[in-house]
């Protein structure tokens, strides 16, 4: 992990806040996980009044697809000592690092959702003002009862310039439902927030608000078990759990695969960690929290990143979203998001996700976009609809053509440091640079880039051979010639002797 948690002590008034927080849960026991996050230890049935819910049927067919061309890893979890038999693990707010300057009552209000989907069909003027939110995100409107991705891990530098603890960076898909006069969603991914986590690690999150993310509280809103509404089912994975490692620019990405799936009414949230054939259900949002919306279906389901930046004008801020790189630099450089896909109907079928991209959905005005996605939906690839997406700084494309170049010059000069067939040969490597170029077009050019540069190459490749021929040519030509001095020197000498 990058950063120790520097403990220090909360306001009054989040005391306060924490401590009728802990009132409200039977804790039997407290740990600590080796990261140093503290856990409660309460019985699972402690949760709620009704019945543990039953989890979805364990998928023993659901396979991690594979690319040996994009290497992956799985991700690993800050999991401590077991609890007590029965009990499962709530994670304690650590109020180290949460700013002042955001109010107790909706300090972790996600607002951006409101945002995110500026063409929803329930938008009032009344709702809670989005500002401050950049999105990178792909969107479809369906008959939602579920949905899946795998997401690889980043670490994003978040906070810059804004006051320490209230920015965060988000990898994450969105379900919303617009039946009622307020907005209802469910919310998953990845999130790097030192206000809520008390660090600046990536950690595994879920959000719920059924007011339209007008207020947090209990059974109406707000992060992983911070207020009531999450039901806690595994014994060791839970929303707020840190992850160790991220991935690493070149080399393999660490992945980590996220499913929502509604199931006899409740909505329940799995991962896949481990490379294992089937998802792991770590707990739920009770189908009675959404009545008349989300108890029964999605309208509508996004993936994407999410940065929220604290400052008075957010388009200054230069917080990270993914790898801190936009979606041209494409694998092991940008952000991506794979294999995503929609629950199609409440049988648990799944079909691929066909989202629209859009950018900067809450943060409209800002005169440059930092932030970019480039999508490619039912690829017809091992990683099916997937998407590179990220920011603010420009894509580093780690683009071979200064390799292949410096090869060419150098590796087929002759003695006098002069290429043997210009101009074609550097028309040749320009057709190899346009070829490899083509992958960080738009998807509207790729066709034409490549057949483009195919014609250069054929061109190029065609002239060179040409000059190679009749160099050859010469070449036999000056043996031949060379072959008859021989003979009439062996002549004349036969003759002197």
């Amino acid at each position: 992990m990058r950063n120790e948690v520097n403990q220090s002590e909360p306001s009054s008034r989040l005391k306060d806040w924490l401590s009728a927080r802990q009132s409200q849960l039977k804790v039997t026991k407290t740990t600590k996980t080796p990261g140093g996050k503290i856990l409660d230890w309460v019985p699972i049935e402690s949760q709620t009044k009704e019945r543990i819910a039953t989890p979805p049927p364990v998928n023993l067919n659901y396979a991690v697809e594979v690319d040996e061309k994009k290497p992956t890893k799985p991700v690993g979890f800050d999991i401590g000592e077991s609890g007590p038999e029965g009990h499962v693990p709530v994670l304690r707010p650590d109020l180290s690092r949460v700013s002042e300057t955001i109010a107790i009552d909706d300090r972790s209000t996600k607002r951006g959702g409101l945002g995110v989907n500026k063409n929803r069909t329930n938008y009032k003027p009344t709702d809670p003002n989005p500002a401050g939110y950049f999105h990178a995100s792909s969107s479809q409107w369906a008959n939602i009862y579920g949905c899946e991705a795998r997401l690889n891990v980043w670490d994003p530098r978040i906070d810059i310039p804004s006051s320490p603890g209230d920015d965060h960076s988000i990898s994450q898909t969105w379900l919303q439902n617009y039946q009622t006069p307020q907005v209802q969603s469910i919310e998953a991914g990845l999130t790097v927030d030192t206000g809520l986590n008390g660090d600046s690690d990536n950690h595994l999150f879920t959000y719920y608000t059924t007011d339209g993310y007008t207020k947090d509280g209990n059974n109406l809103g707000g992060y992983n078990r911070m207020y009531q509404g999450w039901i806690q089912y595994h014994a060791s994975i839970y929303p707020g759990i840190a992850f160790n490692g991220s991935s690493v620019r070149g080399g393999a990405q660490l992945e980590l695969g996220i499913k929502f799936q509604l199931y006899q009414g409740n909505w329940w949230f799995g991962v896949n960690y481990n490379g294992s054939n089937s998802w792991i259900w770590i707990g739920y949002y009770p189908g009675s929290l959404f009545n008349n919306g989300l108890n029964d279906h999605a309208q509508w389901v996004s993936f994407g990143g999410e940065v929220y930046s604290a400052l008075p004008n957010p388009c200054n801020t230069t917080d990270q979203m993914g790898s801190g790189t936009q979606a041209a630099g494409g694998y092991d450089v940008a952000a991506y998001q794979r294999n995503l896909r929609n629950q199609s109907d409440s049988a648990g079928t799944t079909v691929n996700f066909n989202g629209i991209a859009e950018v900067d959905a809450a943060a409209s005005n800002c005169s440059v976009n930092n932030y970019t996605i480039m999508c490619y939906m039912d690829s017809g690839s091992s990683w099916g609809s997937y998407q590179y997406y990220g920011g603010p700084s420009h894509a580093r494309l780690r683009i071979p053509t200064e390799g292949i170049w410096q090869w060419v010059d150098y590796g087929t000069m002759v003695d006098d440091g002069v290429h043997p067939w210009n101009p074609d040969f550097r028309n040749l490597l320009t057709g190899i640079v346009m070829a490899d170029l083509a992958k960080y077009s738009s998807q509207s050019l790729q066709k034409e880039f490549l057949e483009l540069a195919a014609k250069q190459i054929s061109i190029s490749a065609k002239g060179i051979t040409d000059q190679m021929t009749a160099f050859s040519k010469q070449q036999e030509n000056g043996a031949a010639v060379f072959s008859e001095n021989l003979e009439e020197h062996e002549e004349h000498d036969l003759v002197e002797a």
